[in-house]
């Protein structure tokens, strides 16, 4: 059974020999509560004419109440993994006696490609990874990643874009890019872009759904001067030939207030989407 952040704060103040007044208590943590109570391992006395306060003689039953009935081995450590962010399944276990307790990111981190050599620091120390076709290079403490200034980060939503990005160098001339997958819409990313300066460019689809997703999960989260929007020369001829006007559709009718014209970076992409009324796929650009 799971029980709430500010119900085991309240069990903390009881095995400490504190007393909590009953109307203290409310919503589900009543009914928690009330268990305690039919199992004697709190008890109450009144205060007055109309208040209860809620108390614990034994700390020792409260704790192995806790383990065996609600699988807490450890209220200290449970309170730890209930506060902290950054959690592991094998902290669960310890916390809970359950590793699918909360929800974690089991690959923590990104993967990295390109088609020249990736030189960066990791901990303090350069490392330099020369990309080998069919493999990419995944880096888990991105925390302590850094890369020189000069490079744009350039996230890449379709697998195959990302996979076969050498196929598509001729749209990135005049940058020095590290291509990052966007999978599973991992945290690690823009968490990493909020703590470097280097520019960023958001290679997407060329659809409404593709520019949202560029605003609200990235645009919207660091310095709106680092961040673009890739956009091909051609774009509206591509849009003209191989866009879907039912995928335009679909999808405008969700997004149909959202102030795109705010964002002066796809302000000219959006109005060439909105005469076409149609939307394109990123993988129309592999060569």
């Amino acid at each position: 059974m799971k029980i709430t952040l500010s119900f085991a704060y309240q069990l903390r103040q009881l095995c400490r020999g504190e007393q909590i007044p009953l109307g203290e208590f409310r919503g589900k943590t009543r009914v928690l509560l009330k268990q305690l109570l039919n199992d004697e391992v709190v008890e109450y006395k009144p205060v007055g004419t109309q208040q209860k306060m809620i108390y614990c003689t034994d700390r020792d039953n409260l704790e192995q109440y806790l383990h065996h009935k609600l699988e807490i081995p450890s209220l200290e450590k449970y309170i730890l993994f209930l506060e902290s962010e950054d959690t592991s399944r094998s902290d669960a276990v310890k916390a809970t006696s359950d590793s699918k307790f909360r929800d974690v990111e089991l690959v923590k981190g990104f993967f990295v490609n390109g088609y020249n050599d990736i030189v960066g620091h990791l901990h303090g120390e350069v490392v330099t990874w020369k990309p080998v076709h069919g493999s990419f290079l995944f880096v888990r403490d991105y925390e302590h990643f850094v890369i020189p200034t000069d490079i744009t980060v350039v996230v890449v939503e379709g697998y195959e874009n990302f996979r076969d990005i050498e196929r598509q160098r001729y749209l990135f001339t005049d940058i020095k890019p590290l291509f990052i997958w966007r999978y599973q819409n991992s945290k690690a990313i823009i968490s990493w872009l909020a703590k470097i300066p280097n520019p960023y460019l958001h290679f997407g689809d060329f659809d409404p759904k593709g520019i949202h997703i560029y605003i609200s999960e990235f645009r919207s989260k660091i310095e709106a001067n680092r961040c673009r929007f890739l956009i091909p020369e051609n774009i509206e001829s591509l849009l003209m030939l191989h866009g879907e006007r039912e995928l335009y559709e679909r999808q405008m009718e969700r997004l149909r207030d959202f102030p795109f014209e705010d964002y002066a970076e796809i302000k000219d992409l959006i109005a060439i989407i909105r005469k076409v009324r149609k939307g394109l796929s990123q993988e129309v650009l592999i060569e």
